[in-house]
């Protein structure tokens, strides 16, 4: 008497901690009539239904056509198909709407203060809102594919979207796919992982002021705003980090700001990383902090507030539109884009050519060297600079200044006696050991060490 095999599919579903959630659906293959029949199989399959509940129903999946491929095939691309509509939890798991989760998502996890700081948040809602609902928000989970991301973006591309923006809009999609997965709700591969968003190209202008320029500016603002941005210019910070600032971390001992935390828009928070935790040094700010100190007992004051007809303003926004901007677009100096940015990237740029990238990237807290490369503007005046000395080590003739040089002298041209001539009226002893230095026997490219030693007598 022959004895009936068990279905090991359910004991094996159980042991696996899946319960119900697998079936043994084995449909028998079919294919249509009429002149070009197709092969296809008849599962049960869960249908997600509006009001949350599950229906079951029978529905048809085609395997493909008759003439292409052989019953074999036909029988191995139905155990294939199966092997996921075998999985209730899957299936149901693929048909929940987008829209649904993206309310989950940006109720549970966004507006945690524990996950992103409010900036953060302001930004994710922004972009879920205006363009990541109304693109995939009447579409099932499953249908959001990395094809119809791509595409997606690609259009963003073409309708003038900043690469950042649409990197975002990647990145945002493929943290709502993670977030997912955590929590149980999606079992696939997240399809905005191998998204590409394409090559990055600068949509606004990176320019870098003039040292003359820089100063025009400046002497345009009201004092308060002016020293606002000269926190920014000289020592790298945030306009965030710089409205943050509060008495208490003003380091007047060793002239240091400490970076501690930010102030965005009304929200009092920590920095954005936890690198942008740091010292800053003042220089020659120290003394500009110290005429506006209210002095002890005030350290939980902020240092930085701007007086305005209606009171007082710490709104980076309005700071922004009423007084920067205003006085550079009266200086000729405003492009798209330009704000409080602008002065930090200045900074970056000044203290990684005379520090490196390393120090510039320690400066404005950044967690990689290649941001702080970034930001880093092309300075041609740094460059010609470097290029002249490179040429005056190899070519030295070549080098001395012509007859044309002569006649219109500049710092960046002059070498030599010329470049170090004193001023009328300055102090003879001072000049004549500046006389010894300019006539060593070694000239200004080999100087010997002999020579040093006849200035150091004199000095």
């Amino acid at each position: 008497m022959g004895r009936t095999m068990p279905s090991y599919t359910t004991s094996i579903a159980y042991l696996l901690g899946l319960g119900s959630e697998m079936r043994a659906q084995n449909p028998t293959l079919c294919k249509t009539s009429g002149k070009n029949p197709r092969w296809y199989i008849r599962p049960y399959i869960d249908q997600l239904q509006p009001d949350g509940s599950i229906r079951r129903v029978k529905e048809r999946v085609y395997l493909g056509a008759c003439a292409e491929i052989p019953k074999r095939q036909a029988t191995a691309e139905a155990a294939k198909a199966m092997v996921s509509l075998n999985d209730r939890k899957r299936v149901v798991l693929a048909q929940i709407p987008f829209r649904q989760f993206l309310d989950e998502y940006t109720k549970n996890y966004v507006l945690k203060p524990e996950h992103f700081a409010s900036s953060t948040q302001e930004k994710y809602c922004l972009h879920i809102e205006n363009h990541i609902r109304p693109a995939f928000g009447a579409l099932a989970m499953a249908e959001v594919t990395t094809k119809r991301i791509e595409d997606w973006l690609s259009a963003k591309a073409q309708a003038g979207l900043a690469w950042a923006t649409r990197m975002d809009l990647r990145n945002i999609l493929s943290g709502i796919f993670t977030q997912a997965a955590r929590w149980g709700y999606w079992q696939e591969k997240n399809p905005a992982a191998a998204v590409k968003v394409g090559k990055q190209r600068a949509v606004r202008e990176k320019r870098k002021l003039t040292d003359e320029q820089a100063r025009r500016l400046l002497d345009a603002l009201p004092e308060d705003v002016r020293l606002i941005c000269m926190v920014a210019l000289f020592c790298t910070l945030r306009i965030s980090e710089v409205l943050g600032l509060q008495w208490k971390h003003v380091d007047w001992e060793r002239g240091l700001l400490l970076v501690r935390q930010r102030y965005y828009r009304g929200d009092l928070d920590e920095p954005k990383t936890r690198k942008a935790k740091r010292d800053v040094p003042l220089g020659y700010l120290v003394e500009r902090l110290r005429k506006i100190w209210p002095g002890h007992g005030h350290e939980e004051e902020f240092v930085f507030v701007v007086k305005t007809v209606r009171g007082i303003c710490r709104d980076d926004r309005d700071i922004n539109q009423h007084f920067l901007r205003k006085a550079a677009k009266a200086l000729g100096l405003y492009w798209p884009g330009f704000g409080f940015h602008a002065f930090r990237r200045e900074a970056i740029t000044a203290i990684s050519a005379t520090a490196g990238v390393g120090q510039a990237m320690n400066a404005a807290g950044h967690t990689k060297a290649d941001m702080s490369q970034e930001y880093t503007l092309t300075d041609l005046s740094e460059q010609e600079r470097a290029v002249r000395a490179h040429q005056e080590r190899i070519l030295r003739e070549l080098c001395r200044p012509t007859t044309s040089d002569a006649a219109a002298p500049s710092n960046s041209t002059l070498i030599g006696p010329e470049w170090a001539k004193l001023v009328e009226g300055s102090d003879e002893r001072l000049a004549e050991i500046l006389n010894q230095i300019l006539h060593l026997s070694g000239g200004p490219v080999a100087t010997r060490t002999p020579d040093l030693y006849r200035v150091k007598v004199a000095l």
